[in-house]
């Protein structure tokens, strides 16, 4: 953790140093240049139903959530009725909550998306962040 915070830091300091002498940043921790010419300037909404999709498939494949079922639920089901359709309800019910939850944060970091790519808030962000990192990293070296 203290390692990733002083990168962070040092990277941090040299994107802001480097963009006072007007050079364009590239190939810091958050560099997105990769990003947006790996997607391109086609439309938003393939962009989002490619995300979409893999976000889909990673849950949906993922073992922790079938273990969740599997081991979470059933103590919720009574013996007044039908297990398989108590089961499938509470199921279905996470799902939905779930569902509703990340579309709200999407929503919220889509939001806050443009400003943090300011580059005065990047440089802060980065920077609070790094050093979080390390002392987080120091006191749990330290508890130890």
């Amino acid at each position: 953790m203290v390692y990733l915070g002083v990168r962070a830091v040092l990277a941090a300091r040299r994107a802001a140093h480097e963009r006072r002498a007007g050079r364009e940043v590239t190939g810091g921790p958050h560099d997105t240049s990769a990003l947006r010419a790996s997607t391109g300037d086609g439309p938003t909404r393939g962009r989002w139903r490619s995300g979409f999709t893999q976000g889909f498939f990673t849950n949906v494949l993922n073992p922790k959530a079938a273990l969740f079922f599997l081991s979470i639920l059933p103590q919720f089901v009574h013996g007044g009725g039908s297990p398989t359709r108590q089961i499938f309800f509470l199921g279905t019910l996470d799902v939905l909550i779930g569902v509703v939850y990340w579309f709200a944060l999407v929503a919220v970091a889509a939001r806050l998306r443009a400003l943090l790519a300011r580059p005065k808030i990047r440089y802060r962000w980065e920077l609070t962040t790094g050093w979080l990192f390390i002392a987080i990293g120091i006191g749990v070296a330290g508890a130890s």
